[in-house]
């Protein structure tokens, strides 16, 4: 007769349930990050400014960024991808000209509504011709749109680097 007894063997499991919850929150979480990065950051080889001043993005308020680049190529023609202050695509196309007035239109009274100054980012791509850009500002003359910003690159053009791009404040 044996005076100590051996506990009885336990099975041991795993509890699973939480590392499912966090990462179903991880998968969120870089879905939803992931959208807002890659609306902003549209593939757009911006331009060189020497005199280049940081704008905040605090400070944007109620922002609509405009892209322009150049349209597959030819520099005749270029595309206009705007995105909206929430970093969503405003539209699933690319613009056409004569659409952007009435787009900066309903975003401005749409920022008025919420008291909020709208501000208009323009990342235009250094290959692309100045009448794009000023297609761009005409379109917001016309919609009542004064404050602009350029997005650039600080500094004078390196051989090879990768920068941030930061926003020049732009007259008017």
């Amino acid at each position: 007769m044996s005076l100590f007894r051996l506990p009885k063997p336990t099975s041991m499991t795993l509890n699973l349930a939480p590392m499912v919850d966090v990462l179903m929150c991880l998968i969120i979480f870089f879905l939803l990050a992931s959208k807002l990065v890659t609306a902003e950051h549209f593939p757009v080889k911006l331009p060189w400014a020497v005199a280049a001043r940081e704008v905040e993005t605090h400070d944007l308020g109620a922002r609509v960024t405009i892209n322009v680049r150049r349209a597959d190529g030819a520099d005749e023609h270029a595309e206009y991808v705007v995105v909206d202050w929430t970093g969503r695509d405003i539209a699933e196309r690319v613009l056409q000209p004569g659409e952007l007035v009435g787009l900066l239109r309903s975003r401005a009274a749409r920022a008025a509504a919420e008291n909020q100054p709208v501000r208009c980012v323009i990342r235009a791509d250094e290959d692309v011709q100045y009448q794009h850009v000023e297609t761009v500002l005409r379109a917001c003359g016309l919609a009542k749109v004064g404050n602009i910003v350029f997005s650039v690159n600080k500094g004078s053009q390196p051989e090879a680097a990768s920068v941030m791009p930061l926003g020049v404040e732009g007259g008017g």
